[in-house]
């Protein structure tokens, strides 16, 4: 017998492959639809809690797709909120493994740190698809780090008539350092962007709000949101005001289940002690799928809170390793060290 060779992507390579924001939509709404469909085997995502505040975590996040995908996977990413400013490190690093659902052995592993950037983008994305308004110009950004980079991308996609971003961060340099970026970008489509220098000046009259921050105290009040508005709600604490969800006419979750064992989101928070119903919860899957419905109306307003599911980077990961294969991109390393 040979060795059992798989295929090595470090993020340089990722980046070769050419993978887009679009193609991290498509696989995000492949995962919503599969899981509704009850094609993937999903385990709760493991926390190995380091200390969160001192130091960080590591999340274990495995799963398994079927339908036109057919692969397991598991995310090994790490999240260490001090690392841009202590050591000058990525907050968030990360590895992927991805494996023949029939033979089990490992096919690639890659580097997915920026791949987890752009699925936690395209979640935001897949979700103002089918639950903003259509015509909504405005966005306020709360929270302007590597992950706001990437929900404003996945925003400009799906909805192509946005004029303005409301960038607010508790560091003004960072939403500084956004703006320009961001201005540089999509500016020739017609976006300005600019900082602000509180979240109520963002939130105020926005269409859009996003919350991609560690906070876990409220930062969101009820009396600035607008109606018809979008709310995604991405960190994994609460980044708003209880009422902001009790006052929201639809609540939409990625995976109900998974949302619940976290505990720590805000709809695991505002269930536990009675201040909404699991039952009122929609999930994301049904809503893609036509099951359940998506935006109805212009003044409806809609939290969306995912939690981020598996299922959503093995598709994404999946598609990486098949531009691999066809572009050449990577490096065929042997597991056994033995001579093919």
């Amino acid at each position: 017998m040979g060795d059992i060779e798989f295929l090595y992507l470090n993020q340089k390579d990722v980046q070769a492959t050419g993978v887009s924001m679009a193609t991290a939509l498509e696989a995000v709404e492949d995962a919503f639809r599969l899981h509704h469909q009850g094609q993937v085997n999903l385990p709760y995502k493991i926390v190995l809690d380091m200390g969160e505040r001192e130091r960080g975590r590591g999340n274990a996040m495995p799963a398994y797709v079927g339908g036109e995908y057919d692969v397991f996977g598991i995310k090994w990413i790490a999240g260490f909120p001090k690392n841009p400013v202590d050591h000058g490190l990525p907050r968030g690093t990360g590895l992927f493994i991805l494996n023949d659902a029939w033979k089990g052995i490992p096919l690639a592993v890659m580097d997915c740190t920026l791949l987890s950037a752009m699925r936690t983008g395209a979640v935001t994305g897949v979700g103002a698809k089918y639950l903003a308004r259509k015509d909504s110009q405005s966005v306020a950004m709360i929270g302007a780090g590597v992950q706001a980079r990437t929900q404003l991308e996945a925003l400009m996609i799906v909805l192509p008539g946005l004029k303005e971003v409301r960038a607010y961060d508790i560091r003004r340099e960072t939403s500084e350092n956004f703006a320009e970026e961001m201005n540089h970008r999509f500016g020739r489509e017609g976006l300005s962007v600019r900082a602000v220098d509180s979240p109520e000046e963002a939130v105020r009259e926005a269409d859009i709000v996003v919350t991609v921050t560690v906070a876990d105290d409220p930062i969101v009040k009820e009396r600035w949101m607008k109606r018809g508005s979008f709310f995604a709600a991405v960190g994994s604490y609460q980044e708003e005001e209880f009422e902001v969800v009790i006052n929201s006419d639809k609540v939409v979750v990625d995976g109900i289940d998974h949302v619940l064992h976290r505990e720590t989101p805000v709809i695991a928070l505002m269930i536990e002690r009675g201040k909404i119903r699991r039952e009122d919860i929609l999930e994301m899957g049904a809503i893609v799928c036509g099951d359940q419905p998506g935006r109805t109306g212009p003044d409806e307003r809609i939290f969306f809170s995912p939690i981020g599911m598996a299922i959503e980077d093995v598709c994404l990961c999946h598609k990486v390793y098949k531009l691999a294969r066809k572009k050449g991109v990577g490096s065929t390393l042997g597991l056994l060290g033995r001579e093919v």
